[in-house]
């Protein structure tokens, strides 16, 4: 069977961490690594790792890299990807769990069908409930299919509960950028860039969540460094598309998306609690816009006329779709 890399970025996660590294080390697929990153926590997290690595009957197969400062979590994912020795990678947060056949399911399911990605179904842990988002299987081949299966959450936005073809994300250079939301930017590269994606029903993964979260934890509000992070985020995947190879058509299709996002996410600005209805400008600027594409579509058209009005018109239409809502 071939090596399967399982990284898992660790930052201050001493309450949880066992539990995270112990599903880990205790699956049924034989032949696997493990990558601690070490982002340079102050608690306990790395001295409870090591104390598992020597006594249990895997700890010789986890190796802990440890970066010079605390550069966030996705720079611990592009570190896995760099130091990775498997043919698959494979990703867990450090206050989740996996299930004990999580790596073989994926695993088989790669095998089967050659995809660039693998996901599996998953339940959401809270402190009061546990809902399980069991999801149909699904095959999909393509560029158009594989994108807009991200938009419409099918393809969903976290990297955990996937297998990757390591040399996929090397070769398209799939990397992530941003400090605190992480995924959003890389699973828009892998799903401009795969080819293939394959989901299986069975649930493989554990998600956990809490309050104290960056995004608040499930049915909460986003806390305000969420928004603030997501100017930067669209600036990032408007600069990528441009410079893609994507044929012109499926490009514009992408840039629609990508504004109706913009449009979604400046909606939940507005009826934050946080003071962040300033992103708006920012969201809808006319700058993302600004090309010979809006000649193109009546959508674009549109939407470049709307990012033109002041911010106050911008609020007012959003208040009163809002108010109909």
């Amino acid at each position: 069977m071939d090596l399967v890399t399982l990284a898992i970025p660790v930052y201050n996660a001493e309450k949880y961490i066992e539990r995270a590294l112990l599903s880990a080390l205790d699956q049924t697929y034989p032949n696997m690594e493990y990558l601690i990153v070490d982002d340079r926590g102050n608690d306990n997290s790395v001295k409870i790792i090591s104390e598992i690595m020597s006594t249990h009957p895997r700890g010789k197969n986890v190796r802990i890299i440890e970066h010079s400062q605390n550069l966030g979590i996705g720079a611990g994912r592009n570190t896995a990807i760099e130091k990775a020795k498997g043919k698959y990678l494979c990703y867990m947060d450090n206050d989740d769990e996996l299930t004990l056949d999580c790596v073989q399911k994926l695993y088989d399911e790669m095998i089967k069908t050659d995809a660039d990605v693998v996901g599996g179904s998953y339940k959401i842990v809270s402190e009061n409930t546990t809902l399980s988002e069991m999801q149909e299987e699904i095959k999909l081949t393509g560029n158009e299919k594989i994108i807009g299966s991200y938009f419409n959450g099918i393809f969903n936005f976290p990297t955990w509960n996937k297998l990757y073809k390591l040399d996929f994300l090397r070769k398209n250079n799939i990397c992530s950028i941003h400090r605190t939301i992480d995924d959003v930017y890389f699973s828009f590269l892998v799903a401009l860039n795969a080819q293939s994606f394959s989901r299986i029903k069975d649930i493989t993964y554990l998600h956990h969540t809490r309050n104290d979260s960056a995004s608040g934890g499930t049915g909460t509000v986003w806390k305000e460094i969420v928004f603030r992070e997501y100017i930067q985020i669209f600036k990032d995947m408007s600069d990528y598309l441009r410079q893609s190879s994507l044929n012109p058509a499926l490009k514009l299709n992408v840039k629609k998306k990508l504004f109706k996002r913009r449009y979604g996410i400046a909606k939940m600005a507005w009826k934050s609690p946080y003071h962040v209805r300033d992103c708006i400008k920012e969201y809808l600027s006319p700058t993302f816009l600004k090309d010979s594409d809006i000649f193109r579509s009546g959508f674009l058209f549109l939407g470049y006329v709307y990012s033109m009005m002041p911010l106050p018109e911008k609020k007012m239409i959003i208040q009163c779709i809002i108010g109909k809502s």
